[in-house]
């Protein structure tokens, strides 16, 4: 399994700016749970919303015993044609301060292949899920002058690749939409950051490749979600991880997003004014 170095994150700055409660949607395993761990031992409550009950329930208790914070497993199937807004309601009596689009992904195949069902499948996971639950929870965020939006997408996200049509396309529409709340709201306290990231070895991976998959290859998941907190609380919109073909480009890619979404913040108030 690859490694990445682990950036360090100021525990007490990241649970004043995010805390005292954060919602994790797609929470029962992989990166889900490590986002759930590594937020629980920096003392922040949880939200898990899954539609697996045994694992989110299994998980929380876990979680509540070893760190003495306080969970709500709330079980959701995040392709519902409502699943944003319903996980926005489960919340309403809680100060969230951080909310995390983690949605999963299926496998391998065709579009031509495949019925349009699994299509619009992850089109209401990836997309219409993660819209309902980002207005929600933003217009609560902005309503208490802080928090934060982290939208797990994929380095599938950066372009067109074969027998992932359905899930490049949906992830790359999770980058830009991060990139574009980022640069509406980081100046009203809002944080948002798109994670595009690599190959891991998460359960999902390990259900779809084939047996003789090399998975060393894959990275380390709890690398990737400590180094999305940290670029969450650094103000960072985007992080890519290097993976796959080109990947010796990628940090300029990842640098040359920025400074153009820096730029297109400040031409875009010649139009509102600031």
């Amino acid at each position: 399994m690859r490694q990445l170095p682990r950036r360090p994150i100021d525990k007490a700055a990241f649970r004043e700016r995010y805390g005292p409660w954060a919602v994790i949607a797609g929470a029962s395993e992989g990166t889900g749970e490590c986002y759930a761990r590594q937020l629980a031992a920096m003392g922040i409550n949880l939200v898990l919303v899954s539609r697996r009950q045994g694992l989110l329930e299994t998980l929380g208790k876990d979680l509540a015993g070893e760190y003495g914070i306080e969970y709500r497993a709330f079980f959701q199937d995040l392709t519902d044609v409502d699943a944003g807004v319903r996980i926005v309601e489960a919340s309403a009596d809680l100060d969230v301060g951080l909310y995390i689009s983690n949605a999963g992904a299926g496998g391998f195949s065709a579009f031509l292949e495949e019925s349009t069902d699994a299509a619009h499948h992850l089109v209401r996971m990836n997309i219409t899920t993660l819209i309902d639950a980002a207005n929600g929870f933003g217009k609560r965020f902005l309503k208490r002058g802080k928090g934060g939006i982290i939208v797990m997408a994929s380095g599938a996200g950066l372009g067109g690749q074969p027998n992932l049509v359905m899930y490049a396309a949906t992830k790359a529409f999770e980058i830009n939409f991060a990139e574009s709340l980022w640069a509406e709201y980081h100046e009203r306290g809002i944080d948002v950051i798109g994670i595009a990231a690599p190959i891991m070895r998460t359960p999902t991976l390990l259900r779809i490749v084939p047996a003789d998959f090399d998975t060393s290859r894959a990275f380390d998941p709890a690398d990737v979600t400590n180094n999305a907190l940290a670029g969450l609380l650094a103000g960072e919109p985007v992080q890519i991880i290097p993976d796959g073909p080109g990947a010796e480009k990628l940090p300029q890619v990842e640098a040359d997003r920025r400074e153009r979404l820096k730029g297109f913040v400040e031409f875009n108030k010649s139009f509102t004014g600031g």
